[in-house]
């Protein structure tokens, strides 16, 4: 298979990362009320994310500096999360602001904070304590974005994300047949993007309609942002669609959260159909995706064959990752 590589990959090591520093979906937005917080475990690491009443969203490590109660049982208290022991006020920087008098608490303990933003339809929180890169904007500004639910996928990491780069499973499993060479590109350090057209070969209900909506000629763009959020740009000619995917590692393998978007219809009423059919037809073909990856046991040896997924490896060994758990 020819490949145009237009940026250069570096020295090979096989990693399966536990946890990077990168950006992670959390939850759809929508599901995160104003006053309401939630815990939520990345690989060991617990957080608290709570929605301020003035509707920021504020991410803390999850349990109290002072004694160690869990914040995701406190309460939000106004801009605030107050601990449930002893109702110690944190703000989202992580800064007690408020101790109950009598407490007989001297210092107000600093609790640790991430990163976190609202995108796609999405909560984003960043592991770590610096951002190392801005979280993807993906498509067109004027796209609307509906979260769904999430999947659990029973393999591994490398192998979840190297299937999403698989050409020869595009083919064998989603009836797709390339049009040219596809084009990767590694635009920084965090960014590794495939670009390709493709036209359909298949049959089924949802290939059809691919295939009418496209004129058979599907341009794809799928870009893998800090090895935690994968993102599909479809161009149909006729209309455009967009898939963001957040992957969690979780008991039983990986955790797949997407978002689906559709551009906006000028006939009054048709937006949310359009979004339902940008959902169906990403459905169909994530549900050929995850099915055949249960149990997989991933042989990076055979990876290295093609030249799209060799690049895959390189760019995930070089993927920060971050093992300390930090108290709180």
């Amino acid at each position: 298979m020819a490949v145009t590589v237009v940026a250069g990959t570096e020295g090979i090591r096989h990693i399966e990362p536990a946890r990077l520093r990168s950006w992670y979906a959390v939850c759809p937005s929508e599901a995160l009320r104003p006053g309401q917080v939630i815990g939520w475990n990345l690989a060991g690491r617990e957080f608290a994310i709570f929605r301020t009443r003035g509707g920021q969203v504020q991410a803390l490590a999850a349990h109290c500096p002072h004694l160690g109660a869990h914040l995701a049982r406190g309460t939000v208290i106004g801009e605030h999360l107050r601990c449930p022991l002893h109702h110690l006020r944190f703000d989202g920087r992580g800064v007690c602001r408020a101790a109950p008098e009598g407490s007989g608490i001297a210092a107000r303990p600093t609790q640790r904070a991430f990163p976190v933003v609202e995108r796609h339809g999405l909560v984003l929180v960043f592991n770590g304590p610096v951002v190392l890169f801005p979280p993807p904007q993906v498509g067109a500004p004027e796209l609307r974005w509906r979260a769904g639910t999430p999947v659990s996928v029973g393999c591994s990491w490398l192998p979840l994300v190297a299937n999403a780069f698989d050409l020869e499973h595009q083919a064998t499993v989603h009836h797709r047949a390339l049009r040219g060479p596809p084009v990767l590109e590694r635009p920084d350090p965090f960014t590794l993007r495939l670009r390709f057209t493709s036209r359909v070969t298949g049959r089924a209900l949802h290939d059809r309609m691919m295939k009418a909506l496209s004129r058979d000629h599907i341009q794809v763009t799928l870009t893998l942002h800090g090895g935690t959020l994968l993102s599909v740009e479809s161009d149909l000619g006729r209309t455009r669609s967009a898939l963001l995917a957040g992957l969690r590692p979780d008991p039983g393998g990986m955790s797949v959260l997407p978002s689906f978007a559709a551009p906006p219809s000028t006939v009054p009423g048709l937006t949310r159909p359009r979004l339902a059919l940008s959902r169906w037809l990403f459905t169909s073909f994530l549900r050929g995706d995850l099915s055949v990856l249960q149990g997989m046991r991933f042989r990076p040896a055979a990876a290295r064959e093609d030249p799209v997924l060799a690049s895959l490896l390189d760019f995930a060994a070089q993927l920060p990752e971050d093992p300390d758990d930090a108290p709180g």
